[in-house]
């Protein structure tokens, strides 16, 4: 069976691309390095700052412009060097890799010395599965002093030429690129080309220097959350906070800040600011490795109820996660929930069999309920796995001086954030008049399906999710409609997308209580029958399989 947390993302995007009718946001650009042709090894960093700035002066509503760290983890998949010089072919292939419909190429030759210094661009939009040239090439020059100038330049002349309608004149474009000091933004650049943390840091504070003596408003965002990684990565964790700390919701990064802030603050020891740090950003994005992170700082604060909230939406998404599965175990097992705990625990054995650590909680919890054979059997496992520096024979004499033994996650998949947080963005901002479009065909859909016209309502469901795919009911709708058509495989990734966007839709974990109980799956049904229990506790339908499940042991 495919991983819970595949079913979601892949009953998302389902929705969103393979519609009937395709929004204009639904192209998908990637912008490249532009090549430097001068052979001018002192201004190479001008290749990576046309990457930079258009991605994000292009990002305007109709066209989804994907960023800098997107290339690069679309040149780790296509097994492409970033620093690599690159055939139009290998430029269109790391374009698919990154499922970009367009590419954005360029070149740039300097000319000149000192101030006479010129700067000479051309660019031209590619249509990436056929390799044509999109509209018209561009050419721009100037003195290098003009770089942001041109670069607003360039990204008006693309907008209007795929829009002459374009709501923005050239004025406006030329000052946005130029919101950041020319000095401060090369010093940026040139941070994020170093390849070593020294040098990189180096560069970001010069370039947080530059900024702020240039007496900018507001701070440079971008950079001090480069910074505040750089300061995590080399466990300087209380200038990553100070770092981290700076920056404010609207701030470009702020989300990804959260999730290195927290743990910061947890190897500080500021577990209470960590734990309230992770909530926030489970609210906002969440991902199985916040949600696990969330979790067990929630067990390092004592709160094992709310512990177990986040960690069973972790494991319910990620089964074959062994680190989810321990912290979830590991929560019930502080909350004295032995059977439960043990449950986790075996799962947590099954996919690792030398985790000493999950072999040792699994005896106990085993032994807590009885279970004396098999919890033996799984102390033998631990008496073995632990026996480095006595840590057996320690727990065992001393239970209450065994430590604090939660796993956190210290990276997050930036494929899967990367895509959250766009479809996050495109809900929230989306017109009135499209939210008003999605609301009437819900309800065009329910009267429809209260008339038994499934065809009707699907036709409905569909234009629902193509104006707001982020409705919840509308995925419990159209999963019902598969259901009532055997395909069981898309009504579970349904109502799995249904609980992802209100994890509080009872009818949502309702449903795939019944159908994984129907399959035999007993743990996922247990799960969600016990979701739904503390949504709504009266609940007969899963009172009854509750009863069903414990009857059968």
């Amino acid at each position: 069976m495919k991983k819970f947390w595949y079913q979601i993302f892949f009953a998302i995007l389902v929705l969103l691309v393979a519609k009937d009718s395709v929004r204009a946001a639904d192209e998908i650009l990637l912008p490249l390095p532009f090549e430097n042709i001068s052979g001018r090894s002192d201004y190479q960093w001008i290749s990576d700052s046309f990457a930079i700035a258009l991605a994000d002066l292009l990002d305007t509503p109709g066209l989804v412009v994907l960023s800098p760290d997107e290339r690069l983890l679309a040149c780790d998949r296509a097994g492409i060097r970033p620093c690599d010089s690159l055939t139009l072919a290998a430029k269109l292939r790391l374009a698919e890799f990154a499922q970009a419909n367009l590419v954005l190429i360029g070149t740039f030759e300097i000319s000149g010395e000192n101030n006479s210094t010129t700067l000479a661009v051309t660019a031209k939009l590619v249509e990436t599965r056929e390799g044509r040239v999109v509209g018209k090439s561009f050419n721009f020059s100037g003195p290098i002093g003009d770089l942001q100038t041109l670069q607003g330049l360039l990204a008006w002349s693309i907008l209007y030429e795929r829009d002459p309608a374009l709501p923005y004149s050239q004025d406006q474009f030329k000052r946005r690129a130029r919101r950041i000091p020319l000095r401060a933004f090369e010093f940026y650049v040139k941070s994020l080309q170093a390849t070593d943390l020294q040098s990189r840091e180096i560069f970001l504070k010069r370039s947080i220097k530059e900024y702020n003596e240039a007496e900018s408003v507001g701070h440079y965002a971008q950079a001090i959350y480069e910074l505040g990684v750089v300061d995590f990565r080399q466990k300087e964790y209380a200038e990553a906070i100070r770092n981290f700390r700076e920056l404010i919701k609207d701030d470009p990064r702020y989300l990804e800040s959260l999730f290195f802030l927290g743990l910061a603050e947890q190897s500080q020891s500021q577990i209470g600011s960590a734990a309230e740090t992770y909530e926030r950003l489970a609210a906002a994005m969440p991902l199985v490795e916040v949600l696990n992170n969330a979790g067990a700082l929630q067990i390092s604060k004592g709160d094992f109820g709310r512990a177990q909230m986040y960690l069973q939406r972790a494991a319910v998404a990620s089964q074959q996660d062994a680190s989810v599965r321990f912290n979830y175990g590991y929560a019930l097992w502080r909350d004295r929930k032995f059977e439960q705990a043990a449950n986790e625990f075996q799962a947590a054995v099954q996919i690792n069999p030398k985790d000493g650590e999950a072999q040792y909680l699994l005896a106990e919890s085993l032994s807590a309920i009885g279970k004396k054979t098999e919890s033996e059997q799984a102390d033998q496992e631990a008496r073995k796995l632990l026996s480095a520096n006595n840590t057996y024979a320690q727990w065992k004499t001393k239970p209450d001086k065994i430590p604090t033994l939660i796993r956190l996650k210290t990276d997050y998949n930036r494929v899967n954030f990367y895509r959250l947080n766009r479809q996050r963005s495109s809900a929230t901002n989306l017109p009135p008049a499209q939210t008003r479009l999605a609301l009437q065909s819900l309800d065009r859909a329910k009267q429809l399906l209260n008339e038994k016209n499934d065809e009707g309502a699907w036709g409905e469901l569909q234009n629902v999710l193509s104006n707001d795919p982020t409705l919840a009911e509308a995925h419990y709708l159209r999963a019902q409609i598969l259901q009532r058509r055997s395909d069981i495989e898309g009504a579970l990734s349904g109502y799995a997308a249904a609980i992802y966007w209100n994890p509080r839709l009872s009818a949502g974990h309702l449903a795939l209580a019944k159908l994984y109980l129907g399959r035999g799956d007993r743990n996922r049904a247990a799960s969600h029958a016990k979701l739904t229990l503390e949504i709504d506790p009266q609940n007969q339908d899963a009172l009854a399989i509750k009863r069903q499940l414990e009857g059968n042991k």
